[in-house]
């Protein structure tokens, strides 16, 4: 599609490209506006993209724009998402951001500046509308990997690094400049605001269903794991809010990603298009104050394998904590003072079920190919199907056709192994 400007976009919407273009430098009346679908099937679960070009006699500016879905289940489940994405790229990432800034790191010294470039965010609950305006990073040649597929070690490890390095500015702020971090400790979990605002328990019945479907990936005679996870079963929403519970973390939590899977990640590649050389983190819809192993954990063991988990688990964490600490360094921390390897153990221990219990939720849409995805709007419609005894049945479509099946049996069951020889749970 495309349009005139300002006369075929939603009044949200052409309000926030009028605002961008005249920030950008183009002249009123001027330029014109076109459009077209921003993404792939798949690409993403809680907006809907659209991308713009701002076009003026010879120059043009290409923005990727995030709108809430015009399904009225879905924006009612996604507004509150939307309202954490403005807050985390208007408020709390440029407050992390400024504080790096205000080091005045020497040019060789690596940095956290691995989010795109935001324009435009804002969020309006009484009207229920929203919109976020970035970058289009893929002009950069950035992608995403191939959500159906483990991660290898190469993408695990780049991402290791940068959380770490993300996660070092929170403990350096916080420690040294208390007051302006102390709206980061408002950051409280945005999914813990939405389970408050389902009175039918429509996630819980979910949760509860999606861990048995787990339990069903176990060998029939393997008691002891099945137990384990059964013992789980009806506790799955009181265990991730204990999980987030920023409070339970102190006095190591961080600003997190929150969201950190694959769909989430876009690399862009050295010249053998093979090794990853650079990373941006997107979708920022769950970022949180939290413990910082909720966004180690959510990665590992949603977007690798047991194969790979087997020889470089320890490996990525020790990616992470190396690159935490010469960051934290950097900025004038101590990471034996702030962030102790011991306590580093003690918060895996603590909190890293986290891994399983998101993986239980997201592994049926990892596993299934993009071309076998069902309609995001009827799958959310049809989720819940409320019997008249109480006994409602929950369809969730996701992860059953036949492909998708054998992956999920086999990355479901290797990630509950790997929880339990952990101890994690």
């Amino acid at each position: 599609m495309s349009a005139n400007q300002n006369t075929a976009f939603p009044r949200c919407f052409s309000g926030a490209l009028k605002e961008v273009a005249r920030e950008q430098g183009f002249t009123e009346g001027l330029y014109r506006l076109e459009s077209e679908s921003g993404s792939k099937v798949g690409d993403g679960f809680a907006g809907d993209l659209v991308k713009v070009f701002i076009r003026e006699r010879d120059r043009e500016l290409v923005i990727l724009c995030k709108l809430l879905p015009e399904n009225e289940t879905r924006k009612q489940q996604g507004i509150s998402l939307f309202v954490r994405e403005t807050e985390a790229y208007m408020q709390i990432l440029p407050l992390l951001l400024k504080f790096q800034d205000e080091k005045a790191l020497a040019k060789h010294l690596p940095r956290f500046d691995n989010v795109p470039r935001c324009y435009y965010a804002k969020t309006t609950l009484d009207s229920m509308e929203a919109v976020v305006i970035m970058e289009d990073l893929r002009l950069q040649a950035y992608r995403m990997w191939d959500k159906a597929n483990p991660v290898d070690f190469e993408h695990a490890r780049l991402l290791m690094a940068t959380l770490g390095r993300l996660h070092a500015l929170s403990f350096a702020m916080k420690d040294q400049q208390p007051e302006e971090f102390a709206q980061c400790r408002e950051f409280t979990d945005p999914m813990t605001k939405m389970l408050a605002l389902d009175p039918k328990k429509t996630f819980q019945k979910m949760a509860a269903s999606m861990c048995r479907r787990a339990i069903d990936t176990l060998e029939k005679d393997d008691t002891y794991r099945r137990g384990k996870l059964e013992r789980l079963q009806d506790q799955c929403v009181q265990e991730i809010e204990a999980c987030v519970d920023a409070n339970a973390a102190e006095p190591y939590a961080v600003i997190g990603h929150g969201d950190c899977w694959s769909n989430n990640v876009m690399f862009q590649y050295a010249e053998d298009n093979q090794t990853p050389s650079k990373i941006k983190l997107i979708d920022w819809q769950l970022s949180r104050y939290g413990t910082p192993v909720l966004d180690l954990v959510y990665f590992i063991f949603n977007c690798t394998d047991e194969e790979m988990r087997s020889h470089s688990y320890q490996r990525l964490l020790s990616i992470y904590y190396q690159s935490l600490s010469e960051h934290l360094h950097n900025l004038g921390g101590d990471v034996e003072r702030q962030f102790p390897r011991s306590a580093f153990r003690e918060q895996l221990k603590k909190f890293g079920r986290y891994g399983l219990l998101i993986a239980m939720l997201i592994m049926p849409m990892i596993c299934t190919p993009n071309d076998e995805l069902p309609d995001t709007n009827k799958a959310m419609e049809g989720l819940v199907k409320e019997n008249p005894d109480g006994d409602d049945e929950v369809n969730f479509e996701y992860g059953t056709t036949e492909k998708a099946a054998i992956r999920y049996q086999k990355r479901m069951s290797g990630c509950i192994r790997d929880m339990i020889r952990l101890g994690y749970i």
